[in-house]
Parts: structure tokens; C-alpha cells; sequence
């Protein structure tokens, strides 16, 4: 079985939103998305528990019309 790295202090993509922070905004940045990411991922599994997935709007186009495609 592959052995999982362990997970990085700073995340590439934190690093590469913000080129020219110090290490401490970067680490201070990477935790702050986990977080965000966190209570996202709480949301959805709540969502999903309840059965209420399909509330979620449609992102519509930017005159407000909703492509027919996306609608059920």
C-alpha cells in the first residue's frame, strides 16, 4: 500500500495566489482555505443528508437568464 505524504504547511496553490507573501501570511492563508474548505464540505454533507441538493440555484448568465441545459 502506497504511504501518504504528510500534508504540506503551506499549500502550492495558496503559494501560487500569493507570489510575494512571507511564510507566515502563507501559513496563515493555507489555514484559513482549510477552513473555508471545512465548513463547505459540512455544508454539502448537510445538504446531501437532508436530501436538498437540487435547491442549490443555478449559476445563471450574466443578463440573468438560466441556460436550459442546466435546468431540470
Amino acid at each position: 500500500m502506497k504511504e501518504q505524504s504528510p500534508i504540506p504547511e503551506i499549500a502550492d496553490i495558496v503559494r501560487h495566489w500569493m507570489p510575494d507573501a512571507s511564510e507566515d501570511e502563507l501559513k496563515e492563508a493555507t489555514v484559513n482555505l482549510r477552513e473555508y474548505l471545512a465548513v463547505i464540505y459540512r455544508i454539502f454533507l448537510r445538504l446531501e443528508a437532508e436530501n436538498r441538493l437540487d435547491e442549490i440555484c443555478v449559476i445563471s448568465d450574466v443578463d440573468g437568464r438560466v441556460n436550459e441545459s442546466n435546468n431540470k
